[in-house]
């Protein structure tokens, strides 16, 4: 496993796991986009007893300071739609089993794992205590307000990847078994105070629970970057 190279074969059984932004969700991110890239990773299966949950990040913009009650319903819409067109090319293509697919909200991932108030936390002192962390969180924001909010942001997306790549959450199974690997990917690059909160150990971590604990995958450049190595 290197960085900057694509990934050959996906050993064993497990989940892709693909973040849908609602900042992309009608343009680069669309159903057809979103299928793109589970069926090109599929090719790279060792085994088919696997699921693919894609993630709807709409909660993560409910920290926004200006959200209205008109744009929050104008999200869980364009959520539905999303969703709903995305089962129907499953359906119409018959490469996939429907029922291997789970279609979850962010919020999913915060409830139903009782580490996600922790990692937040310890996200959160870091961000007071470390000047590198925030300059790190400050590219992530990069034009938007350096505020408590836009910080919520992105803290809320390190911890929810987190808990997910180190399997702190039990997701619904249809094919899998064994739940060895679960790989993020997703078109667009990582995010720096990612990276720095993984080298640095911010959060806990134990690379031997899956070989994807350190990496995400940027679907964009076909390319799987592994965190230790940036």
């Amino acid at each position: 496993m290197k960085h900057g190279f694509d990934i050959n074969i996906i050993q064993h059984d497990g989940y892709l796991i693909i973040p849908v932004s609602m900042a992309r969700i009608s343009a680069g991110q669309t159903p057809e986009e979103t299928y793109e890239i589970f069926d090109y990773l599929a090719k790279k299966l060792a085994i088919f007893s696997n699921d693919v949950i894609i993630l709807y990040t709409t909660g993560l913009y409910f920290n926004a300071e200006d959200i209205s009650h008109e744009l929050r319903v104008k999200f869980n819409q364009k959520v539905i739609q999303h969703a709903s067109a995305l089962r129907k090319l499953i359906d119409k293509k018959k490469q996939y089993m429907p029922n291997a697919f789970h279609y979850l909200p962010i919020d999913y991932v915060i409830l139903n794992s009782k580490y996600y108030g922790l990692f937040f936390n310890l996200l959160k002192k870091q961000e007071r205590e470390d000047p590198k962390f925030r300059e790190c969180i400050k590219k992530d924001i990069g034009n938007r307000k350096y505020s408590e909010a836009n910080v919520n942001f992105i803290l809320e997306e390190i911890a929810v990847g987190n808990i997910i790549k180190q399997r702190l959450v039990e997701f619904p199974r249809t094919l899998v078994r064994n739940d060895v690997w679960r790989l993020i990917a997703y078109p667009g690059a990582y995010m720096e105070s990612d990276v720095y909160q993984w080298k640095n150990k911010i959060l806990p971590q134990d690379d031997t629970v899956n070989p994807y604990a350190g990496t995400q995958y940027d679907f964009t450049k076909k390319k799987l970057c592994v965190f230790n190595e940036i």
